[in-house]
C-alpha cells in the first residue's frame, strides 16, 4: 500500500528527472511557500525586476523622453508581441501587446463583426461558461452592432453553426474546470459556415500548445499576467491571422496604431500589420516586465512546458485517487492530462475553509464558489515535491 512517505519520495525522484527543474532559479519565490496560483498571477522573475529597475534608473531617469527614439520604447509593443507569438504558435509580426484583455477582446470582436456581419449574418455566439468579463464584453459588442446574442457551451456550438452567424467567441480553457476545448475542430466547423472565430487564450498560453496558426484561428486575445508571468495588470495581447489583418479596422484608432504616429495627420491611417490594434501610448514599465518574463519562458520548448504541466497535474490526480477520493473530495476536472489545461478543480463542501487553512500553511491556492479549490500546475517553477506536500496537507485537513 502506498503511503504519503512513498508518494513524497517519488516526488523527489520526479523532480530530479524534470527537464525544467533548473527553471525555478529564474523566479524570486518566497521561501517555504508552494505557489499553486500561476493561473491567476504568475510570480516575479529576476529578469522582470532587473528590466523594470533598468527602465526606471537608466531609461526614464537618464534618457527621459529621448528614450522613445534612442531606446526600444516605440518598438516594445511589437517586440513583446513577437515573444508571445513564439509561445502561442503564431508567426512573427502577427501579435501585438496592448491594453487589458477586456479592451483587447472588445477590439477584436468589433473588428470581426465589422468584417463579417451582413443583413443575413446577425448572430454572435458566445461561450456560456466563459469568464464573466468576456461575456460582458461580447454582449456589449453584439448590442452595439445590433446582433442577436446567443450563449452556448462550446461543445454545443457546432450544432448551432449556420450561415446566419457572424462571429463565435470562446476560451480555449474553461476557467473553472480546466477543460481543454477542441479548438481545431470547432474552428474548422465555424469556417465551414464562414464564421469568424475569436479565442481567449488567457488560461492557456504557457500551459498548453495553442498553435493559433495551425488551428487556423482568426483572432485571439490573452493576458500577460497568468502563466506568462508578466506581473499584476500586465498588458494583454492580440493575434490576428496574417491572411485577415489587411482587412481589419479596429474600433479604438489611436496614434500608436497609425501608419506614421509622429506625422500627426488629421485622418487615421492604420498601420500595415498587427500594430493597427495599438491605440494609446505603450505602458512602458509594465511592458518591460512582461517582455523580460517572456524571455524566460522562451528559453524552454513549449513541448516541455506542456509535458511537465500534464505530469504535475497527473501526479496530483494520482495523489487524489490514493489519499483524498474517500474523504469527501471530488474531482471537477478531467483525469486525462491531455484533455485539461494547467489547473485542476478540487471539489469539497468545505472548500472555502480548507483554502484559507492551506494558505495559512504557505500552500497558496484559491477558492471559487461554491465548492472549488483551484490548483494550478505552472511548469517552470512548481515542483513535484510541492504537489506531494499539498496532497499531504489536504489529507490531514479533512
Amino acid at each position: 500500500m502506498t503511503t504519503l512517505d512513498d508518494y513524497t519520495r517519488r516526488a523527489m525522484e520526479l523532480d530530479l528527472a524534470n527537464p525544467l527543474a533548473a527553471a525555478r532559479s529564474q523566479f524570486d519565490l518566497p521561501d517555504n511557500e508552494s505557489y499553486f496560483l500561476g493561473n491567476s498571477l504568475g510570480p516575479l522573475t529576476h529578469a522582470a525586476r532587473a528590466a523594470v529597475v533598468h527602465a526606471l534608473d537608466e531609461e526614464w531617469r537618464n534618457g527621459l523622453v529621448r528614450t522613445w527614439h534612442d531606446g526600444d520604447w516605440l518598438e516594445l509593443a511589437g517586440s513583446t508581441g513577437d515573444l508571445v507569438a513564439r509561445v502561442i504558435g503564431a508567426p512573427a509580426g502577427s501579435v501585438v501587446a496592448v491594453d487589458s484583455t477586456s479592451v483587447a477582446l472588445f477590439k477584436v470582436l468589433s473588428a470581426a463583426v465589422t468584417i463579417n456581419k451582413s443583413p443575413t449574418r446577425r448572430v454572435m455566439l458566445c461561450d456560456s461558461r466563459n469568464f464573466p468579463t468576456d461575456r460582458y464584453v461580447a454582449r456589449s459588442v453584439a448590442d452595439l452592432h445590433g446582433l442577436e446574442f446567443i450563449e452556448l457551451e462550446v461543445s454545443e456550438m457546432p450544432r448551432r453553426f449556420a450561415d446566419d452567424v457572424a462571429v463565435m467567441t470562446a476560451s480555449m480553457i474553461d476557467y473553472r474546470s480546466a477543460d481543454l476545448h477542441d479548438v481545431r475542430a470547432v474552428t474548422a466547423a465555424a469556417h465551414d459556415h464562414c464564421i469568424l472565430t475569436v479565442w481567449d487564450l488567457a488560461h492557456a498560453a504557457g500551459a498548453v500548445k495553442c498553435d493559433v496558426l495551425d488551428n487556423d484561428i482568426d483572432f485571439a486575445v490573452g493576458c500577460g499576467y497568468k502563466y506568462l508571468n508578466g506581473g499584476p495588470g500586465a498588458p494583454a495581447y492580440v493575434y490576428a491571422a496574417p491572411r485577415i489583418i489587411g482587412s481589419v479596422a479596429q474600433p479604438i484608432p489611436g496614434w500608436f496604431g497609425h501608419a506614421e504616429p509622429f506625422a500627426f495627420e488629421d485622418t487615421f491611417r492604420p498601420a500595415a500589420g498587427i500594430a493597427r490594434f495599438s491605440s494609446g501610448t505603450t505602458h512602458v514599465l509594465s511592458m518591460k516586465a512582461m517582455h523580460a518574463a517572456l524571455g524566460v519562458i522562451n528559453r524552454y520548448p513549449i513541448e516541455d512546458l506542456r509535458t511537465t504541466c500534464i505530469r504535475l497535474g497527473d501526479f496530483f490526480v494520482e495523489g487524489y485517487g490514493t489519499f483524498l477520493s474517500t474523504g469527501g473530495f471530488g474531482l471537477g476536472s478531467q483525469r486525462e492530462g491531455a484533455r485539461r489545461g494547467g489547473h485542476i478543480a478540487l471539489l469539497h463542501p468545505d472548500a472555502e475553509r480548507m483554502s484559507k487553512e492551506l494558505i495559512a500553511r504557505s500552500l497558496i491556492v484559491d477558492f471559487r464558489p461554491p465548492n472549488v479549490i483551484r490548483i494550478a500546475f505552472s511548469p517552470l517553477f512548481l515542483r513535484f515535491a510541492d504537489v506531494a506536500r499539498l496532497v499531504g496537507e489536504l489529507s490531514r485537513l479533512n
